[in-house]
């Protein structure tokens, strides 16, 4: 029930568990396809399992309750496609692959849907802060440093330091590259018979992802999309703690053109949206926390920390993308008492 408050609505659906199902399935169809082009399995083998790699082959509740047995949801699902194709082809299926590879792959392509909503929102936010800008830059505005009046600035100086912040964090968030994880059983793509590398780029191609070397215990990439992530989460929260505090009845520099209202007394108008923005960001840290408290991966396969980090890469993209949203819609009916700014300063 608190999906709307800590998490954009498309970001919830590119995040849920049948987009991890169906994200596993494509990676599942794609991998056959690139191992029939490379010559490892028949095309009708391939055409087989990518016709049972659809959405409604196993329902989500069934597969995510079977992957307790197994501690990975690619047991399940593997054994479901392979009682969906023909008896010939079921040793096809999941060719030359492990679970890691297919639940790495599925992170990379979900996170990279919701890293394109939040990169939207980031920049209409931006877009908003220079239209703001324009229009009061050169108003006066009082100082304030260690929570006391200083010295006068400029509305355009103050809202300068948001957008500087959340454009460098826009731009930490563009720069990182999802990548197809294709190693096999130790990740060394032995399985594939020396066309690993032809498979992988096939299977990289097919999915939108970086082609790079298998990097199954080397978590540097997962860690760098918390990095950015916590990063975006913390520019924002900046800008909405600015924004709650200049909106304050006693200074009232800054409105919610839509503020939120209490259930106790009617009048009242909060600041809303910038208070979920802060919600959202208050819980990020302790979850790029946890990204990095698993990089120490044991030998080929870590037994626990890779398994954390599907639900915290999940809840890291639904919590930026719940900051992103609510600042976007802040913005956008913000209002500047000119009068105000110009009385303080």
């Amino acid at each position: 029930m608190f999906d709307g408050l800590f998490a954009a609505p498309a970001v919830v659906t590119a995040t849920d568990e049948r987009a991890w199902l169906s994200a596993m399935l494509a990676v599942e169809a794609g991998l056959a396809r690139a191992c029939a082009e490379a010559g490892l399995i028949p095309p009708a083998a391939a055409e087989a399992i990518g016709a049972a790699c659809r959405p409604d082959l196993v329902p989500a509740d069934t597969l995510w309750s079977q992957a307790v047995r197994h501690a990975t949801p690619v047991v399940p699902l593997v054994a479901a496609l392979r009682e969906a194709v023909p008896a010939e082809h079921r040793s096809y299926v999941h060719y030359g692959a492990t679970s890691q590879d297919i639940l790495d792959t599925a992170m990379m392509l979900i996170a990279a849907r919701a890293v394109a909503a939040i990169v939207a929102d980031l920049v209409a936010a931006v877009d908003r802060l220079d239209a703001l800008t324009a229009e009061y830059g050169d108003v006066p505005q009082l100082g304030r440093t260690l929570m006391r009046p200083a010295v006068p600035t400029t509305f355009g100086a103050v809202a300068g330091s948001w957008r500087s912040s959340l454009a460098a964090a826009l731009h930490t968030l563009r720069r990182w590259q999802p990548a197809l994880q294709l190693g096999g059983p130790v990740g060394d793509r032995a399985s594939l018979h020396g066309q690993g590398d032809r498979v992988a780029a096939t299977l990289a191609r097919e999915c939108g992802l970086a082609d790079v070397p298998p990097w199954h215990t080397d978590r540097t990439r997962v860690v760098e999309l918390g990095s950015a992530l916590g990063t975006v989460a913390g520019a924002l929260a900046k800008l909405a703690g600015d924004v709650i505090l200049l909106s304050q009845a006693e200074i009232g520099e800054l409105d919610e053109g839509s503020a939120g209202g209490s259930s106790a007394m009617p009048g009242k108008r909060n600041p809303a949206r910038a208070v979920l923005v802060v919600a959202c960001a208050h819980r990020v840290p302790a979850l790029v926390a946890t990204l990095f408290a698993g990089m120490p991966q044991e030998l080929q396969r870590a037994a626990g920390r890779w398994q954390a980090e599907w639900p915290t890469v999940t809840d890291l993209l639904r919590l930026a993308s719940g900051a992103a949203g609510h600042a976007r819609a802040m913005l956008a009916d913000l209002t500047v008492d000119v009068e105000r700014m110009r009385r303080h300063a």
